[in-house]
């Protein structure tokens, strides 16, 4: 595939990023949080955008010395062809898994607020297939779709705001009581409830523009991001009391569900159709990446085929669930935790770098003398 007909620009590289870590993940972040960290909570929140503020300026000190290079070309620089290819299986692992964990949950959601009756097999085959339509046709179409939507996050915080006339601030009082070695602690919750910036990974050489321009689009997402669910814990927060909030799974639909207007009766069921499409971009971005990483191993396969690869080995790992419940607790406890492998492997990507001095005009320089 042609890279300049995938191009696209740092402003739509701020878009897509945003929505893919706005997920499934945001409903239940105010329930982890406070089981977590108690009142406490936003603040591990606050101080995980600035660890992964710290990630991100990582992945552009690397991307800095490999300047045309995604995440898997660098891999095959620094360490062979065969420990490249390896690394790029692990990577397409990775994103089937999450994209599994995204589809499983969503339609647990689904079936547990709307659609009760219907089998969990049909609302997954409706996510994927929407997936599938997505993601085909490439990076440029699904960030245009993105800038496109995320529009629809300023109407999920009004709906949010509006119950802020019933809210008890002093619930969240006294401030620091968890203690700093707790709300630390706690931040790594955090952080797997942002999963998503992985897709800068593969699609920062994608993007036009310099490198500062392209940084501070990713600063300015991770900072979208940190404020919104900082924003959306604390409202949880004043407006539930300590032990509601504990027995609560999602918190944002149970607040919304208590409010009616004279055109709307159920708030929440209004919130869900908008989250749903949330869902539905971070879905295609996984279903995306999953396509893309594999392009990289199955060169011979076209990424609109393997597309459709991918979408029926995630619709089929959906099933799972079907024949044991607990194998959803199992996914969204240790999914989320390798994922930090993931995160982290650029940072020993780098430092590599560093000490074997490798760069990407060093590699090309090496290439064409042998």
């Amino acid at each position: 595939m042609n890279r300049d007909k995938e191009m696209i620009t740092y402003q739509q590289f701020f878009f897509l990023i945003i929505q893919t870590q706005l997920g499934v993940g945001v409903l239940s972040l105010p329930y982890v949080m406070h089981n977590s960290v108690h009142s406490d909570g936003w603040i591990s929140v606050l101080l995980a955008g600035l660890l992964l503020q710290g990630v991100l300026f990582v992945y552009f000190m690397l991307f800095k010395r490999f300047k045309s290079r995604n995440i898997l070309d660098i891999a095959g620089l620094l360490f062979g062809k065969k420990i490249g290819k390896l690394i790029t299986l692990f990577y397409i692992l990775y994103f089937i898994s999450v994209g599994s964990l995204i589809l499983v949950l969503y339609a647990r959601i689904v079936d547990r607020w709307i659609l009760p009756h219907t089998p969990n097999w049909v609302i997954c085959a409706l996510l994927v297939v929407a997936g599938i339509y997505l993601s085909v046709d490439g990076l440029k179409i699904l960030a245009r779709f993105y800038t496109l939507v995320t529009p629809l996050v300023i109407l999920v915080v009004l709906l949010v705001s509006y119950t802020l006339k019933d809210a008890n601030i002093y619930y969240i009082f006294p401030i620091g009581q968890a203690g700093i070695k707790n709300i630390v602690i706690g931040s790594k919750d955090a952080v797997l409830s942002m999963l998503g910036f992985e897709i800068i990974l593969l699609t920062f050489p994608m993007v036009s523009g310099t490198n500062r321009q392209k940084f501070k689009a990713v600063s300015f997402a991770n900072l979208f991001i940190t404020i919104l669910y900082t924003y959306l814990v604390v409202v949880s927060f004043i407006y539930f009391s300590p032990e509601e909030i504990k027995i609560l799974p999602e918190p944002l639909l149970y607040i919304l569900k208590s409010y009616t207007f004279k055109i709307i009766e159920r708030t929440d069921l209004l919130f869900l159709s908008i989250w749903i499409f949330l869902v539905f971009t971070s879905f295609g971005s996984y279903l995306f990446l999953a396509a893309k990483t594999g392009s990289k191993l199955f060169y011979k396969i076209k990424h609109r085929r393997l597309v459709y690869y991918f979408a029926f080995i995630i619709f089929g790992i959906s099933f799972l669930p079907e024949f044991d419940i607990q194998f959803i607790d199992y996914m969204s406890s240790y999914i989320p935790k390798t994922s930090f492998i993931f995160i982290l492997f650029p940072s020993f990507m780098l430092i590599v770098s560093f000490l074997f001095k490798k760069s990407e005009q060093g590699c090309e320089a090496n290439d064409s003398n042998s």
